[in-house]
């Protein structure tokens, strides 16, 4: 067995990385002690945190320097050796954290281990609508913004992996749903793929219009993902009393920065409620959300979508895959086969 890991060469410049951004180094194979297995990983989440960790001016996240292993995203794989009674070789799991190594040591007592049955759903969506990202939608959509059936909710970023999650439990709940995202195609996806009631262009420009248009009772609801300019025109649609769960800023973690967000005055005359989480504060919810995720695929009331960049050398490119916009539903890095 060789275990490969991904470590940051130099810190990168504002905007896409490049491929010396990384160097794939060979470490030692973890030994075990007992308590412990060795897990093969297949995947890996790519998830905003990881172009993020990689800014030194600020942010909410790790930070991860030259000469350090990447860490902080979950990952699904396959137990190859264990010391532990209850995982056994063979055993498919998904962890809410992992080193970015090929071979990670994990203790088999750990929170938040999720044993997979491979014939229930595909080993990617534990890493989407089971995973983090899923937990993370509802979140915002159930507990933050308390959605119902009378709203119009309103979310940015559609395609991506948090906002496809989202409106999808939004249309669960009966509400009306309209989604944003970047260009004919993708709109297209989100309304014929994941059931939106509509979906902006946002590179059509003339957002504010838009939203206008496709709201015309205004928005209950928003679920922001993106902050910068169409955060300051959903600002200015939402009805008095609204609720917006502020679940990230993507137009900033590049480190090219965005134009400025709303006027807060908004948010005094509408008396509007603006609520930012993180899921890692709601951890002890996430059984319920995960009964409550399968009980819904089981229905046909949601699906998994993923974008998935194969080969641990191309690590970069999955980063820039997501910042970019180019991917729909979760974005993944494959590091490992599939047995």
């Amino acid at each position: 067995m060789k275990n490969f890991a991904i470590q940051v060469k130099q810190l990168p410049e504002p905007g896409l990385l490049n491929s010396d951004t990384f160097d794939i180094v060979e470490n030692p194979v973890p030994e075990l002690r007992d308590g412990e297995f060795l897990m093969r990983v297949i995947y890996l989440s790519i998830d905003a945190g990881s172009r993020a960790q990689l800014d030194d001016r600020g942010g909410y996240v790790i930070k991860t320097g030259p000469g350090q292993i990447m860490s902080g995203s979950g990952a699904v794989g396959q137990v190859i050796e264990s010391r532990h009674p209850d995982w056994q070789v063979g055993d498919y799991l998904a962890t809410t954290r992992s080193r970015w190594s090929s071979i990670i040591r994990v203790k088999g007592d750990t929170p938040f281990l999720t044993k997979i049955d491979p014939k229930a759903a595909p080993l990617e969506a534990y890493l989407g609508i089971f995973g983090m990202v899923g937990f993370t939608a509802w979140l915002g959509i159930t507990q933050i913004a308390q959605a119902k059936a009378t709203d119009t909710v309103l979310v940015s970023a559609a395609a991506g992996a948090t906002g496809s999650v989202a409106g999808q439990l939004a249309k669960a709940i009966g509400a009306t749903v309209i989604g944003i995202a970047g260009g004919a195609e993708k709109c297209q996806w989100v309304k014929q793929e994941l059931g939106f009631d509509d979906c902006i262009d946002y590179k059509t420009g003339g957002i504010a219009n838009s939203i206008t248009k496709h709201c015309p009772l205004g928005v209950d609801v928003y679920y922001d993902n993106v902050g910068g300019a169409i955060q300051q025109a959903a600002f200015n649609a939402m009805n008095t009393h609204g609720r917006i769960a502020l679940c990230g800023m993507v137009t900033q973690y590049s480190g090219e920065g965005e134009a400025p967000g709303p006027n807060l005055m908004d948010a005094i005359i509408k008396r509007l409620s603006l609520r930012g989480f993180l899921a890692n504060d709601h951890m002890a919810l996430l059984p319920t959300f995960q009964q409550e995720a399968l009980n819904l695929y089981q229905r046909g009331q949601l699906n998994h979508y993923a974008t998935v960049t194969k080969g641990i050398d191309n690590i970069h490119q999955a980063i820039n895959s997501l910042t970019s916009g180019k991917n729909t539903g979760k974005q993944l890095c494959q590091i490992g086969e599939i047995e």
